[in-house]
């Protein structure tokens, strides 16, 4: 029997529905998209693209509700409000904020460990 395979769900807010090439949302509240990305391994094995239909745009969840909903271990964003980092946290989704640029540049910064872990004091939005 082989190891365990390891499957990591990471969700970011994006401008499109283009994967790999899309550009990150720096507001978190208002985004399109939340791009998916399911990794086995380490490597890439699905991407998804879901339209962020959140309270803004006269849908009943919050973001974070729809990342929470999504079932993503990990949400890698430009910056958010500390409400969403302690919800998120909560239940056990881990949150990298000060990210910017395509979510393949991103997900390099990622797995090298170069994104900041959030925390309460995270908020970039000039909230």
């Amino acid at each position: 029997m082989g190891g365990m395979i390891k499957i990591t769900l990471i969700i970011m807010p994006t401008l499109d529905e283009n994967g790999l090439e899309s550009e990150i949302s720096k507001h978190f509240g208002k985004t399109l998209y939340f791009t998916i990305i399911e990794f086995e391994d380490d490597e890439i094995k699905d991407i998804k693209v879901i339209e962020s239909i959140s309270r803004h745009k006269g849908g009943t969840k919050t973001p974070s509700e729809i990342i929470i909903d999504s079932k993503a271990d990990m949400l890698i964003c430009g910056g958010l409000g500390s409400k969403a980092v302690s919800m998120l946290q909560n239940k056990g989704i881990t949150v990298f904020s000060g990210a910017t640029g395509k979510v393949k540049d991103v997900i390099n910064e990622w797995k090298q460990g170069k994104l900041p872990i959030a925390n309460e004091g995270s908020c970039v939005e000039g909230h």
